[in-house]
């Protein structure tokens, strides 16, 4: 199986599940836009919807794509006569495509959704990620155009990150024993819980200053959260490709 074959196996693997994931935001919508034209008792009231952060819901759903989207595209690869490094290329272009294609329909359901205002004359208005990452900023200054460009791409990136993110997760507790994945699923929780806290209380708060300061860098800009959502992916990839060249058939 060559690159170009694992890709059409793991990218006819992902229609299914994202075809069901827009049937149900198209339903959220459809269900969302009436309540706003009727009231309970079915006249029209007038007023209007505010959606916000519909890619949200995208992105979460990607996360999970990415946790569950390792093994058994492994194994059947691995059978069929595929090294390692074609599963992986493979992998990378399929996120590379499942990331473009899901930034654009939900830019295209966004416009569906500011369109719904002129077509049931309630005031609907759908916000955009970019719009409420960078609130503090003049989004509303820019044109139209620009402002869907920009989101398209701020979304493509962050998908790319969480579902590199979510293949390294899936593939580093596929790597692990029995054991390891106990120690890992309880470690990193009581790291959070009590390690940084303890971590923080030690350096009389040093440590989160420092977090927060390399946190507000990293995406206080559109240039500096794509760059960094790149990064992410980047390193989430090289991990996982990492950890993939040494699994076993099991």
């Amino acid at each position: 199986m060559n690159i170009l074959a694992s890709y059409r196996y793991q990218m006819a693997d992902h229609k299914k599940s994202i075809l069901i994931f827009y049937l149900v935001i198209v339903a959220l919508i459809c269900v969302a836009s009436v309540s706003s034209v009727f009231t309970f008792h079915g006249e029209f009231n007038g007023s209007g919807i505010t959606v916000s952060g519909g890619e949200f819901a995208t992105l979460v759903f990607l996360f999970v794509v990415g946790l569950c989207t390792f093994k058994e595209t492994f194994l059947f690869s691995i059978q069929n006569g595929s090294s390692r490094k074609t599963v992986f290329a493979a992998k990378l272009l399929t996120m590379v495509s499942v990331a473009a294609i899901m930034s654009l329909v939900d830019t295209v359901l966004y416009l569906i959704q500011n369109a719904l205002q002129g077509i049931t004359h309630v005031s609907a208005h759908a916000y955009r990620g970019y719009e409420l990452f960078f609130v503090f900023t003049d989004t509303q200054k820019e044109s139209p155009v620009l402002l869907q460009i920009k989101s398209f791409f701020l979304e493509f990136l962050i998908a790319l990150a969480v579902m590199a993110i979510g293949y390294l997760i899936t593939i580093l507790f596929y790597r692990l024993n029995k054991a390891g994945k106990i120690a890992v699923s309880v470690g990193v929780p009581m790291l959070f819980m009590f390690g940084f806290p303890l971590l923080d209380s030690v350096t009389a708060g040093a440590f989160t200053r420092f977090f927060g300061k390399v946190s507000v860098y990293a995406f206080c800009t559109p240039l500096h959260m794509f760059i960094s959502c790149f990064i992410l992916f980047a390193v989430a990839s090289g991990l996982a490709f990492l950890l993939m060249r040494k699994a076993v058939v099991r």
